[in-house]
This record gives structure tokens, C-alpha cells and sequence, in this order.
């Protein structure tokens, strides 16, 4: 993530956590420092490894206590991972996909304007469901990998 977009995120963040009660604790904070910086969707248990290289750093505990606190706000998203595992990413607003790199794990964010409406209506007549949300993700492989 671009250091412009990871301090407007974390900025963010610092305010809907204190808008909503919370305080940010070093532990969050260095949490919500490792999720922005990444390019990648960490698991949990990777954002707790990261976290070891720090001179302080917080336990596995406050590290899922964190996460638990951005889901419940809404700042993060569970991204699917080609492994099965599902990794953290921040929450991207608007209608969106995200590529994911087979290789080394690298995700972008591609603006998802396709219009799916009548493959969504074929579904619901389908199935007799009510299609509400939708989630979608694309792998493949990133030219720095085809290299």
C-alpha cells in the first residue's frame, strides 16, 4: 500500500476508533500499522510473526482481540487466499474485486463495474433465493512473478 493511502487508512481508523469509545493502544496500533502496510492479506497468525520483528510487540491474544475490533467497525475484510486460510485486508469502499497473485500472494484492488444484474436474476429464479451481496475474487499470476 502507497505511504499516502496507509496514513489516510490509518488516520481513519484512529478516528472511528475513538469516535466509537475505543482507545488506540500501542498493540492496536502496531496491528493496524501491519495491515496497511502490506501488500499482501495477512492471517492473523502472519500479523502476529510481523509483529515479533518490533522492540515491543503485543501478544497473539491482543493481536485476535484487535482484529475482532476492526471487523466489528467495519475497517477490515476477510480475503480468501489460494491456500483456503482467509487473510485480513482493509476494507475498500465502493463495489470492488481483488486479484490475487497465486505466486507471492500480491493483491490489487480492480473496480468491479461489470454489470451482473441479469446473471444475479438467473441465480435468484434458480435457486429461489434473494441475491443481496456478492463476493468475488480473481487468481492468477503478477508480472513480477511471469518474469
Amino acid at each position: 500500500m502507497e505511504p499516502s493511502a496507509k496514513d489516510h487508512i490509518l488516520s481513519s481508523w484512529q478516528d472511528t476508533l475513538h469516535s466509537h469509545g475505543f482507545r488506540v493502544t500501542r498493540p492496536r496500533q502496531q496491528v493496524m500499522e501491519i495491515i496497511t502496510s502490506s501488500t499482501t492479506a495477512l492471517t492473523p497468525q502472519e500479523i502476529y510473526h510481523k509483529s515479533l520483528e518490533g522492540e515491543r510487540f503485543p501478544g497473539i491474544a491482543s493481536v485476535y482481540r484487535t482484529l475482532e475490533l476492526l471487523d466489528k467497525l467495519g475497517l477490515i475484510q476477510q480475503i480468501h487466499q489460494p491456500g483456503g486460510c482467509h487473510g485480513i485486508w482493509p476494507t475498500v469502499e465502493g463495489h470492488n474485486h481483488c486479484l490475487i497473485c497465486r505466486n507471492c500472494g500480491q493483491m490489487k484492488i480492480i473496480e468491479g463495474n461489470e454489470d451482473i444484474t441479469g446473471y444475479i436474476a438467473r441465480i435468484e429464479n434458480q435457486t429461489g433465493y434473494r441475491v443481496d451481496d456478492h463476493w468475488l475474487q480473481f487468481f492468477g499470476t503478477c508480472s513480477g512473478c511471469l518474469d
